[in-house]
């Protein structure tokens, strides 16, 4: 009896995965295009708010604006719609390297990524509405509001403490149940998170589980959140796959954007140009590698920078381009001696997986896998870092070194189980959440269609290999604890060749004590960022308060790139904080504007 509903059971699992997939197919063949088009016969009008790049600062400024403004809005976005699979979790990084992605490369690294082909790391960026918003691992932070209290007391900001932002971050949160926490009995690994919690209660360790932009199942981004709501407001319009090439400026009676010059390409990859006027504001939503690169392509930067490469000046902001920041992370491998379920083949092709997933949007399809962290905010004075529990056993290595870029030997060293798909096991992350290394973004030529030129600069300051390697420690700490005893883990020190007269010796797949310079020559050899870039229109220094770029009465950044400083978790919820505190003072301008007429 058991064994004929067993089958019964597998066979409606293949029943509802052939049918998920005609779904899927035909949803993505039938979806509908970007409604709210701006047509060709009105591509010379004139816009009070223009917002190029529609992801989590365009997406989230373009809904307040077009709800509450007496303006007229355009939205312009370098991609189109993403596909209906980006909105299944588990689904996240097959997206890489896709129509979606800008697929951008870091130059080579002078300090880190000696693992990596060429030294190069992968720096994925979305392109399409909701930008990186739809190929992020949809992790909610609540913010931490020291970080703030950074920004007033270091860089002299006095409008962005904690105290100014912290609405603006409860505002940012979406309610439920638009909103999945991992429960604490998801997993054994959740189990024993939530046991190590109760033991290292006398340590400064704040314990999370994951909080996901999830609902019911499926990714709920700035594009359900903010924008589909408005999408269809007569006073908005849209325009998709379009690249804004070059700002136009005037410097009579001041210096201000009068227009944007846009490039669209047909059916045959012929491009059109043409302009589109901006009556009130200029917004730059465009991120922290192509926000300073149209600010810099416009002749916006350093002068001595645009004259090397023969752009005609006409604005100097020396900073532009610089302070550019990003978590780095080291990731190692902990298989289990126990049944986790952790993702790997025997999970995924469990019928039930399926079943629960698209009955009820939940089980390991309905999440990322990142099952929750631990951070040390440096109570002890010691720099602040995270740790984070990746609930993967089977690491497939096509498709991880494809978006990672880690050359064979580094990613087998890395994950030595890789070639047994039904491993039980988790990822431990560790990281640096205040970073001191910082990087730039440039200009190889003044054409938007090329990359710019991305130097994240990891670990060029010492601080942040001492930072990480308390981080490892810790991880470690907690891997040992009796918390964790249960699922007799053992951690793989990867065995690099370069590093080999640092380590791993045998003692330390017993004791778990490796050396800081076998640590060190790890992170440096097969270290990867976390995709958070920011820092490179910074707060301060190249825009105001108020996020107005200085110099230039109407252009507002409003993006990561106004980071002054990197933000101690995942970025996204801080940025839509940004953009809804940026709103407010454009509407506010515009009320004041109204009353004085």
């Amino acid at each position: 009896m058991g064994l004929k509903f067993q089958n019964i059971l597998v066979l409606a699992g293949i029943v509802i995965g052939f049918l998920s997939v005609i779904v899927v197919l035909a949803g993505t063949l039938l979806k509908n295009s970007v409604p709210n088009v701006l047509a060709p016969e009105e591509r010379h009008f004139a816009f009070d708010y223009v917002i190029v790049g529609g992801g989590t600062g365009g997406s989230t400024l373009t809904s307040l604006l077009a709800k509450n403004s007496n303006g007229s809005v355009l939205l312009i976005e370098a991609g189109g719609q993403f596909g209906l699979l980006s909105r299944i979790p588990l689904l996240t990084t097959f997206q890489q390297k896709g129509i979606n992605d800008w697929s951008f490369l870091s130059v080579p690294q002078k300090h880190s990524s000696r693992g990596l082909i060429e030294r190069r790391q992968c720096l994925p960026r979305g392109k399409g509405l909701g930008g990186s918003a739809n190929l992020n691992y949809m992790l909610h932070f609540d913010g931490h509001g020291p970080d703030f209290d950074s920004w007033r007391d270091l860089h002299n900001l006095s409008d962005w403490s904690w105290a100014q932002m912290r609405s603006f971050m409860s505002a940012a949160k979406p309610k439920n149940p638009d909103m999945l926490e991992i429960p604490r009995r998801y997993s054994k690994l959740t189990e024993a998170l939530d046991e190590a919690q109760a033991q290292f209660a006398h340590k400064d360790w704040i314990f999370r589980r994951s909080l996901y932009n999830i609902r019911n199942g499926l990714r709920h981004s700035v594009v359900q959140q903010f924008l589909n709501p408005v999408i269809h407001h007569s006073n908005l319009r849209l325009l998709p796959d379009a690249l804004v090439k070059r700002i136009q400026l005037a410097t009579s009676p001041f210096l201000q954007a009068t227009s944007i010059l846009l490039g669209i390409k047909d059916e045959e990859n012929m491009e059109k140009e043409f302009s589109i006027e901006v009556r009130r504001e200029l917004i730059l939503c465009a991120g922290a590698y192509q926000t300073p690169q149209l600010l810099m392509a416009s002749g916006i930067g350093d002068v001595f920078a645009l004259k090397k490469l023969g752009i005609p000046v006409h604005h100097s902001l020396p900073l532009v381009g610089h302070n550019l920041h990003d978590h780095f992370n080291l990731p190692l491998f902990v298989s289990m001696g126990v049944t986790g379920p952790t993702l790997n083949q025997n999970t995924l092709l469990n019928p039930m997986t399926l079943i629960n997933y698209l009955s009820s949007g939940s089980g390991p399809l309905g999440n990322f896998g990142v099952l929750g962290n631990v951070a040390s905010y440096g109570g002890s004075g010691s720099p602040p870092y995270g740790i984070t529990f990746f609930g993967a056993g089977a690491i497939d290595e096509s498709a991880l070194m494809s978006i990672s870029n880690f050359k064979g030997p580094a990613f087998r060293a890395l994950f030595p189980r890789y070639y047994n798909a039904s491993q039980e096991g988790f990822v431990v992350i560790s990281s640096c959440l205040q970073p001191k290394s910082r990087g730039s973004v440039g200009l190889l030529n003044r054409h938007m269609r090329r990359n710019p030129l991305i130097d994240p600069n990891y670990l060029s300051n010492e601080v942040d290999v001492a930072c990480t390697i308390s981080a490892i420690r810790s991880a470690v700490e907690l891997v040992n604890s009796t918390a964790f005893a249960a699922l007799h883990p053992r951690i793989h020190w990867p065995r690099v060749q370069e590093c080999s007269n640092f380590g791993p010796f045998e003692r330390d797949f017993f004791d778990n004590r490796p050396s800081d310079h076998y640590l060190e020559c790890l992170m440096r050899h097969v270290g990867l960022g976390s995709h958070h870039p920011g820092g490179t229109c910074a707060l301060g220094s190249v825009v105001d308060s108020q996020l107005r770029l200085k110099g230039v009465s109407n252009v507002r950044v409003v993006d990561a790139s106004v980071l002054p400083r990197p933000i101690s978790g995942n970025p996204n919820s801080v940025v839509v904080a940004i953009a809804l505190r940026a709103a407010s003072w454009i509407l506010k301008s515009e009320l004041q504007a109204g009353d004085s007429k």
